[in-house]
């Protein structure tokens, strides 16, 4: 196949040619096409040109095909088609390919605006796949660095010169002991009231996230912790808490429904009001897909949607 010649043409001459054909007027044809009556004939004479025989007769009142011209149109509709359903198949591929977007968060950040996010991303990108992979900040940092997940969704304060940073929203970030607990009775608790006393945080190796906060809490008011127990997912957190092995502090979203049931309390310290900030990190080393994009968009809506 000479494709060097068939670059030359146009498929706007085909479509000229077989108008004129089966119309048998070059006026007819420049009508139907929206085009000039002498656009059309130097479309049909380029043709000609490039296929090296004559694809027309023309008379005064008539234009029709040439042997050559029968036996060459026949092809040209047959490619026409072939093109309009390649165009076709092409929309439908694009409309049903499924593009991944890795989202990794934190234990803490797994039940505020997430279902509502993954519920609008949905809706709005049915082909985007929203992988969740939920880590330890350590991991989420090990994560976005060689690149096994797209997105991370942190708890402050995070290791900022490594990423950027986009705030997110912001909550309560609360004290909480089991009813059972033998502090849950008491009507105030202050700080040396916590000395002794066994506290549940995340197991972590850098000193970021939530359990930077607690530490440095702890030592700005030289309290000296009991057992430190260390657990590796919100689930063995929470079995712990409602055990009576320790206490916690943890964001408000994750002791909602236990502060609604009487499982849980939460206990103030004098003058400790503290916030739990979540912010979304990408690495600036690596440009984001357009499915990424998109789906930070989404955050973007669902967390103006429903306020901070």
């Amino acid at each position: 196949m000479d494709r060097s010649k068939l670059s030359h043409i146009e498929t706007s001459a085909l479509i000229a040619f077989i108008e004129v054909a089966e119309r048998g007027s070059f006026t007819n044809a420049a009508a139907a096409l929206n085009l000039s009556q002498p656009t059309v004939s130097q479309q049909i004479k380029r043709l000609e040109q490039i296929v090296g025989i004559k694809l027309l007769h023309r008379r005064s009142n008539k234009v029709y095909l040439t042997q050559a011209g029968e036996a060459f149109i026949s092809y040209c509709q047959t490619a026409l088609r072939n093109i309009e359903t390649g165009m076709s198949l092409a929309v439908q591929s694009s409309q049903t390919l499924v593009v991944k977007v890795t989202l990794g968060l934190t234990c803490f950040n797994t039940q505020r605006y997430l279902s509502e996010i993954l519920k609008l991303s949905h809706q709005r990108n049915p082909n985007i796949s929203v992988d969740i992979i939920e880590y330890s900040t350590d991991d989420l940092i090990r994560g976005l660095q060689n690149q096994t997940i797209d997105l991370a969704i942190f708890s402050l304060p995070v290791p900022a010169k490594l990423f950027q940073f986009e705030d997110l929203y912001e909550e309560p970030l609360l004290l909480v002991v089991a009813s059972t607990h033998p502090l849950a009775s008491a009507k105030k608790i202050t700080w040396q009231d916590m000395h002794g006393q066994a506290l549940i945080v995340p197991r972590q190796e850098t000193d970021f996230g939530i359990r930077n906060i607690i530490e440095k809490l702890y030592r700005t008011h030289q309290i000296k912790m009991g057992n430190f127990i260390e657990v590796s997912g919100c689930q063995s957190l929470h079995q712990f808490l409602l055990s009576n092995s320790g206490l916690a502090f943890l964001p408000l979203s994750q002791v909602q429904k236990d502060l609604e049931n009487g499982s849980m309390v939460v206990k103030q310290l004098p003058e400790l009001s503290l916030t739990h900030r979540v912010v979304l990190a990408t690495d600036p080393r690596y440009p984001l897909s357009p499915a990424a994009k998109n789906l930070i968009e989404t955050m973007q809506i669902v967390i103006q949607t429903h306020g901070h």
